[in-house]
C-alpha cells in the first residue's frame, strides 16, 4: 500500500489576490427597523420610503413616488392610482406607528 503524504497548502502564498471581503447592504426598511421594530410598512412600496419621521419614527412615503409604482407595475392609470392611494393606502390607520405618505412641492 503506498504511503499517504498531506500537505497543508498556505492559500495566502499560492492566492496572492486577496479574497474580496463581504459587503453589508442596507435598504431603507433594515435601517427604519433598526431604529424601530414596530414601524409598519406598506407592502409593496419599498422603493417609494424617503426615511422617517423625527418624532414617532414612522415610515415616510414620497405620495407620487407610490403612485408611479402602481401606475407601473399595476397598470393603473393616473386617476386609478390616485383613488386607489386614497381610499387603500392613505386613508388606512393601522395603529400608532401608521406610515406617512408625503406630497413633495419640490
Amino acid at each position: 500500500m503506498p504511503k499517504t503524504i498531506t500537505l497543508m497548502i498556505n492559500e495566502e502564498i499560492f492566492n496572492p489576490i486577496e479574497k474580496k471581503k463581504e459587503v453589508q447592504h442596507y435598504t431603507c426598511r433594515d435601517i427604519i427597523s433598526d431604529i424601530n421594530s414596530e414601524a409598519l410598512f406598506a407592502d409593496g412600496f419599498d422603493d417609494a420610503i424617503i426615511g422617517y419621521d423625527a418624532s414617532g419614527f414612522k415610515v415616510v412615503y414620497d405620495y407620487d413616488k407610490c403612485s408611479d409604482i402602481l401606475m407601473e407595475r399595476d397598470s393603473m392609470t393616473k386617476q386609478d392610482a390616485h383613488e386607489y392611494m386614497e381610499f387603500n393606502v392613505v386613508s388606512a390607520y393601522v395603529g400608532d406607528f401608521t406610515p406617512i405618505f408625503i406630497h413633495r412641492l419640490d
